[in-house]
């Protein structure tokens, strides 16, 4: 299978979700990822318990979603020996990833400029709460903070009178898409000139973009949060159906398909009223057409209403919950969604990187590591004897945690 970061060697210094998640998504396209971690374990393999699901080593659903594909190395950086085998790792990598803050960076000498004097040629990058500048460049960001409430999502994008309580990790996964494409950017870079660079992509940065339509818009005169019954667009909003099921109608070209809706939902008496054909008009009386048309809606079923408007071409969708999504065929036919084996032989359905190369074909060969799992063969690839391996674990430099199936 074709994968186009093969022969990459990362090393994958990062915690919780947003920087996994990046050396995810190159472990998939193809890159030998690297996990580095404490003696105690990413905290992250511990998120999915605040969730309802499970977090131990033979089914760590949450944690494996961003740790698959990769091999781990539990190593004691605080020791001189410890950063002496992260150092010859560097030395053999192409790329580094961190989520650590840079005052953590600064003090194990992992920082931007003292890795690019070292190994010039690596990509260096990370990802942050709030940027390299600013009075809060050194503040704790998770996506809850950094990328939902600060930015305006967490108010804006919620019914007026509320506000959004996130989902877990929505602005993690949303960045290291980012931080991922900047690497790859970034390697490229790297073949022609041999020289590595500073990638840095921050949870603040990333809602700001995502939100980049409301920053212009709120310049002028365009108010959020909004509620349903005083949308902009009448014809872009939500409504309940009979069964109690919502439909989301997206239509962006009112005056083309204006006439289609009014059959739809069978008011053909609307068809040329001024007062809602033209988009400035709806707008105008956006509540008054917004009752209309719920009106209408709840005479039909969300399935019946779906089949209506498939047939008339409107765009528009079934408003879903997760659990909906996991039994979605469009999810599963394009491997969006994968069955995996955990390592205590039970299954479940784990999202999968969202870019395709050549083939929609998956292939999760490994779970996320165990702590230290691949310390002795990383170790054997970087020069150490296996008398030096035996040594650094009585010296607790480096520690495995091993896995017991129950019987």
């Amino acid at each position: 299978m074709f994968k186009p970061l093969t022969g990459v060697k990362v090393v994958d210094l990062t915690y919780f979700i947003a920087g996994p998640g990046t050396a995810r998504i190159l472990a998939d396209w193809g890159a030998d990822v690297i996990k580095v971690e404490p003696f105690w374990g990413d905290p992250g393999r511990t998120t999915g318990a605040g969730m309802g699901a499970p977090t131990t080593f033979g089914v760590n659903p949450l944690y494996s979603c961003y740790n698959s594909e990769k091999r781990g190395i539990s190593v004691d950086l605080k020791s001189e020996k410890g950063m002496e085998i992260l150092h010859k790792i560097l030395a053999t990598a192409d790329v580094f990833v961190t989520s650590y803050r840079t005052k953590a960076l600064q003090k194990l000498g992992l920082d931007y400029e003292s890795v690019h004097e070292k190994y010039p040629r690596i990509v260096w990058a990370q990802i942050n709460g709030f940027g390299d500048y600013g009075p809060a460049k050194d503040n704790p960001g998770f996506d809850t903070v950094a990328f939902w409430a600060r930015s305006g999502a967490m108010l804006d994008s919620a019914e007026k009178g509320t506000t959004v309580n996130p989902p877990i990790g929505f602005g993690d996964a949303t960045t290291s898409c980012s931080l991922s494409g900047g690497i790859a950017a970034a390697l490229y870079q790297q073949q022609k000139t041999g020289i590595g660079a500073k990638v840095m992509v921050s949870l603040f940065a990333q809602a700001i973009w995502n939100l980049s339509s409301l920053v212009a818009s709120t310049q002028y005169g365009d108010i959020y949060p909004k509620t349903r019954t005083e949308a902009n667009s009448p014809v872009i909003n939500s409504y309940k159906c009979k069964d109690g099921g919502w439909i989301f109608l997206s239509i962006l070209e009112h005056e083309r398909y204006y006439d289609s809706l009014c059959k739809v939902i069978e008011r053909e008496d609307l068809i040329g009223n001024e007062k809602y054909s033209t988009t400035l008009a709806a707008k105008v009386n956006s509540s008054e057409f917004i009752e209309i048309i719920s009106k209408q809606f709840e005479k039909w079923t969300q399935d019946e209403m779906d089949k209506k408007l498939i047939a008339a071409d409107i765009a528009h969708e079934k408003i879903q919950g997760v659990n909906d999504v996991i039994k979605d065929p469009q999810a599963i036919a394009n491997n969006y969604l994968y069955e995996v084996e955990n390592r205590d032989g039970s299954k479940c359905f784990m999202a999968m990187p969202p870019i395709k190369f050549n083939t929609i074909d998956v292939h999760v060969k490994n779970d996320a590591p165990l702590i230290g799992e691949n310390n002795e063969e990383i170790l054997k690839e970087i020069g150490y004897s296996e008398e030096e391996i035996k040594q650094f674990t009585e010296e607790k430099i480096i520690l495995s945690v091993p896995y017991v199936k129950e019987t």
